[in-house]
């Protein structure tokens, strides 16, 4: 079972990087170290071009992405992220989600939306600029995203990440 709880935990992690990041699955498993670049302040930023539509996202990480990141970290693979089959992603979010007593299905596109919601509009980052961090290959695309802002979803990701701090897999 400890194997198990590690899983769901590397599941988790890689949930939460792809909220700070906006970055979807297809993307998360092929990000190696190239696409990791520092500005001329010192900042790092994700540089890649989105796997759906080839357009280049450009996301500086934030503090709680880099912790990820580096947790996260092998010298035994290329890639910045372990390799998660994406089915397989998918149950460990489900059991998670009902773990923490979540009504609402969310799967692995859910990150985006949290990332352009909470991360960056409820933020004051104007709508073209998380267009650009999404890879969307115009504006309407992130528009349908800032529409989907109810008080329920901060709510249920509160949840989420409360009980994913202390995450204890009892079966």
């Amino acid at each position: 079972f400890e194997d198990l709880e590690e899983e769901m935990e590397t599941a988790r992690d890689i949930f939460l990087f792809a909220c700070y990041t906006g970055a979807a699955y297809c993307d998360l498993m092929e990000l190696d170290k190239s696409h990791l670049v520092r500005d001329d302040e010192g900042s790092l930023w994700l540089k890649f071009n989105r796997q759906k539509t080839s357009v280049p996202c450009r996301v500086k990480l934030l503090p709680e992405a880099i912790r990820l990141m580096e947790k996260l970290h092998s010298d035994e693979r290329e890639t910045l992220l372990p390799f998660m089959g994406y089915a397989t992603y998918q149950s460990y979010l489900k059991a998670l989600r009902l773990r923490a007593g979540i009504s609402f299905p969310f799967t692995t596109h859910t990150a985006r939306h949290t990332f352009a919601t909470l991360i960056t509009l409820e933020q004051g980052v104007p709508i073209e600029t998380v267009s650009k961090m999404l890879g969307h290959s115009n504006v309407s695309m992130t528009e349908r995203y800032a529409k989907v802002t109810p008080q329920k979803l901060f709510e249920e990701f509160d949840r989420f990440l409360s009980f994913t701090e202390d995450m204890q897999l009892i079966i």
